[in-house]
């Protein structure tokens, strides 16, 4: 048996955290067993559906390191969906309602008033034959509800474990509008049994979904797969993001200088049992997961705490790992000393181009201090420099001025980096030369 996941955007927007956390946690789950992943794309909403979100969304996987061994588009499968949508009116599972919107609103209203659920009566069902083929010719076009079997439908969900419905408390759902087009239920799950899936992970405003996916699979005689419902991000304070998650789209996030495995640390860790993640190796990564580590509450995003694992994340690199880095950067005669000097001191890789231009910058950051510049001039030692240049040089103006504490350090930090925080200067000596170092104490 060949498991199989699948991740079903609509390309009606940018990918965000939110459902790049659903693309992830199938991706990696079906990974763990050895399975094929496949990314499906949602676009029979035809008003909304955009081919360059398509495009947008496959680039933004593919930074994330997403692979799979098949894409298709539902826009291009109408003819098998016609196919099932056959079967199921023939097998009198698909029945034609011809309410229109503002009767179907008007029967909810009533129902709420009188304290009854919002459950479609199934009115429609009593038309008759001719009753049908009469409204049809005055030019109604009808919808066509699916017809929910009078059981108990249950699952083990993956993520929050036994769920149940009673199909008494469930409307029909509609599969087909009036115009023809498909709604989300008969194209997914019609894909789902075509592609053999076997395990899908998706977000819990999906869970009364499954329930009709659920009868639908059945009524065409497929196996079902299994499910898990994850709960979806909030903020830091637990309110849902609802818009503004927008701003957290991928490309915004990749825009602004975040790794691509920070993000994969990220999103597989909050909303678990475990503590973030720092690795980065994504193999290693995708071993240690586990979908029963996954909490049924929201987890709670935070933008500051991505930004810190970024500089977590980045401070593992070696030189070598991260030389081809510089390169893009125009940084093309970067040393391992430069990035022993940076890599703690970064949030993001692009950080280090104003190191590098400090470093190779004779400019004076200060111009007070001149005495105490002076004599710690004078007691620079010859080149060349390396990481105990510092702590001999410190020692002698130290010992010449009698300075201590920040009115040793910070005028030295200053006039060498032009900044009150940063990096240990032990690091930063070696990347200097003597002349270089006059020039910024105005000597």
């Amino acid at each position: 048996m060949t498991f199989k996941s699948r991740f079903a955007p609509s390309p009606t927007g940018l990918l965000h955290v939110g459902n790049a956390r659903s693309a992830l946690l199938n991706w990696v789950h079906i990974k763990n067993k050895n399975g094929e992943f496949i990314l499906r794309i949602d676009d029979t909403d035809k008003e909304k559906s955009k081919p360059e979100f398509v495009e947008a969304i496959i680039e933004d996987l593919r930074w994330l390191g997403i692979t799979w061994s098949k894409k298709f588009k539902q826009s291009d499968r109408k003819s098998i969906y016609e196919d099932k949508i056959s079967f199921l009116k023939s097998s009198q599972k698909l029945y034609p309602c011809f309410e229109s919107t503002e009767e179907l609103a008007l029967k909810r209203k009533s129902l709420l008033i009188t304290g009854k659920p919002p459950i479609y009566d199934r009115s429609a069902l009593k038309l008759s034959n001719d009753q049908i083929n009469t409204l049809i010719n005055q030019g109604k076009r009808p919808h066509w509800r699916f017809r929910l079997e009078d059981k108990i439908v249950e699952w083990d969900d993956l993520i929050k474990g036994k769920i149940s419905f009673d199909s008494k408390n469930l409307s029909d759902p509609i599969l087909i509008r009036e115009d023809g087009s498909f709604l989300y239920h008969l194209p997914s799950v019609v894909d789902d049994i075509e592609e053999k899936i076997t395990d899908i992970i998706r977000g819990e405003d999906h869970i009364s979904n499954t329930a009709f996916h659920i009868q639908i699979f059945e009524a065409l005689s497929a196996k079902t797969p299994k499910f898990g419902h994850h709960p979806f991000l909030t903020d830091e304070k637990g309110k849902s993001f609802g818009k503004r998650i927008g701003s957290l789209s991928i490309k915004n996030l990749r825009d602004k200088g975040y790794e691509s495995i920070t993000l994969l640390n990220y999103l597989l860790s909050i909303g678990t049992s475990k503590n973030i993640s720092k690795i980065k190796d994504i193999n290693f990564l995708i071993k240690k997961f586990t979908i029963n580590t996954i909490s049924s509450s929201p987890p709670k995003f935070s933008n500051e705490v991505l930004k810190f694992l970024n500089k977590d994340i980045l401070q593992l690199y070696e030189f070598s790992e991260i030389e081809e880095k510089f390169k893009k950067l125009n940084i093309e005669i970067a040393t391992e000393e430069f990035w022993s000097f940076v890599k703690y001191n970064i949030y993001f890789f692009s950080d280090t181009i104003n190191w590098w231009n400090i470093v190779n910058s004779d400019e004076i950051y200060i111009t007070d201090q001149k005495d105490f510049l002076t004599i710690a001039a004078e007691m620079l030692p010859d080149e060349p420099y390396d990481f105990n240049t510092w702590d001999e040089w410190i020692t002698k103006i130290k010992e010449k001025t009698k300075k201590r504490g920040k009115d040793l350090f910070m005028p030295l930090r200053l006039a060498l980096t032009g900044r009150e925080t940063g990096p240990e200067l032990k690091y930063l000596i070696p990347l200097l030369k003597k002349e270089q170092i006059l020039k910024k104490f105005a000597q």
